[in-house]
């Protein structure tokens, strides 16, 4: 069943069991208040007619005062404490007297269809005794009115239907015809492998508008990853073949030429070994980046940055062999040690990588710590330092080459930063040198604005 059938049915149903309640609550409300009334006017009857027959001295003539108060095709019965009838007075030609119930204030009787109340109230008769006078009332009024209330609620109920299906069609508009929409847009795109977006045509702040704005967000990060996807496969291609080629073209020379000139296998060999590196440190990179990316959990630890650092130069220095000047100060801060460590080995390798001097790490605690990494090597020109940190991008094009790496250091350091709250900036001078400045909040769940 269709979402839009499934609104029409229960809006009208629940609305239909609303206005029944309502109207069967009306009706019976109606029909009380009505007998009530005619009670009580019945009531003030037998008290007048009370009052009267106290005043009598002789039965004489009895009948004509009460005539003057038997109710309209109604009935008096007066009995004494004996049961035995005194007077029965009726002003129908059919006999409406009966039992009423001494425990209630009235009682009520169905007759020919027409409901009658009974009410028996106790008089003194002119021979001083007391004696029970029983006053009978059809309702034939109240039994045409209800009829005629049945009548008009019914109606009211078949006209208010109409104006809650315009309702509900309404609602359907408001609801369910943006999730048709919703829907028929994914169905063109899983069919296109596309990633079209809703048009939003007016602004609004409630659920179905938010839908569509995250809807149409999660296109366009779709759409963004899968350019970036797209893009990574064709660099990661290109990167590959270049390794390939070389390799392939040495073995052939191995292979016209064997082992005749060990010049030439020395050569070949050596080539096949680098660019066999090469493309096993280009894949391990590869393999770190997707699992950086994927892998967000953090786990924070508050540590002596002082002492952090001194650890990663001395490591660094006697990996490398280079010089690392520290002057940072004696601070706790939280992070997660690991993250930090590989960050920093990133900026410190590609700072080794293109420059021969020292490196100088320094910081700087303000209400965060900044992190400078600074080298003398050749620089980088200003339109390239936008573009630093996509994956395989390359200031020349044999840098990496010559350097040994392969364009995705950067890009796991840019993934890392974020998932560590923190901010990178890169400020260099062709022919100077680079600083890496990489701003850290000094608690891990902070914020770098």
């Amino acid at each position: 069943m269709k979402l839009n059938t499934k609104v029409n049915i229960l809006s009208t149903l629940l609305t239909t069991v609303i206005l029944i309640g309502s109207f069967t609550g009306i009706y019976f409300l109606f029909e009380e208040l009505a007998i009530t009334t005619e009670v009580e006017q019945l009531q003030e009857r037998a008290y007048e007619l009370s009052t009267a027959v106290s005043s009598l001295q002789s039965t004489d003539g009895i009948d004509t005062i009460f005539r003057a108060y038997i109710p309209t095709n109604g009935a008096i019965i007066v009995k004494d404490h004996a049961a035995r009838k005194l007077l029965h007075l009726q002003m129908t030609s059919k006999n409406i007297d009966f039992t009423t119930n001494s425990n209630d204030h009235y009682s009520m009787k169905m007759i020919d269809g027409i409901p009658h109340i009974a009410m028996d109230f106790p008089l003194i008769w002119p021979t001083q005794q007391v004696v029970e006078a029983k006053f009978i009332q059809p309702l034939p009024t109240i039994t045409e009115n209800l009829n005629r209330l049945q009548i008009i609620l019914l109606l009211i109920m078949l006209i208010a239907l109409i104006p809650i299906y315009l309702a509900s069609q309404l609602l359907i508009r408001l609801i369910v015809k943006p999730v048709q929409q919703l829907t028929a847009t994914m169905e063109r795109n899983i069919q296109q492998s596309s990633y079209e977006q809703i048009t939003v045509k007016r602004k609004s702040h409630d659920e179905i508008a938010m839908m569509t704005v995250t809807y149409n967000n999660l296109m366009a990060q779709l759409e963004v990853h899968h350019e970036k996807q797209q893009q990574f496969i064709g660099n990661a291609s290109h990167e590959l073949k270049t390794p390939l080629t070389v390799i392939e073209s040495y073995a052939k020379l191995l292979k016209r030429r064997g082992t005749e000139n060990p010049e030439v296998t020395n050569e070949a060999l050596t080539a096949i070994i680098h660019e066999t590196n090469m493309m096993k440190q280009m894949i391990e990179q590869m393999l770190a980046l997707a699992k950086t990316s994927e892998t967000a959990k953090i786990t924070l630890s508050h540590i002596d940055f002082q002492h952090f650092t001194k650890d990663i130069a001395q490591s660094f220095q006697q990996a490398y062999h280079r010089t690392i000047v520290i002057d940072v100060p004696n601070v706790i801060i939280e992070t997660d040690v690991a993250k930090l460590k590989q960050l920093l080995f990133i900026f410190l390798d590609n700072a080794r990588k293109y420059s021969d001097e020292e490196i100088k790490l320094t910081g700087l605690v303000t209400d965060r710590i900044e992190i400078q990494i600074q080298d003398t090597g050749k620089g980088i020109p200003q339109e390239d330092i936008p573009h630093l940190f996509e994956r395989f991008y390359r200031v020349t094009k044999d840098r990496n080459r010559q350097t040994g790496g392969v364009g995705i250091g950067l890009s796991i350091a840019r993934e890392i930063s974020r998932q560590l709250n923190a901010k990178i900036d890169v400020e260099s001078t062709l022919e100077i040198g680079t600083t890496i400045k990489i701003q850290l909040p000094l608690i891990g769940g902070a914020t770098i604005e």
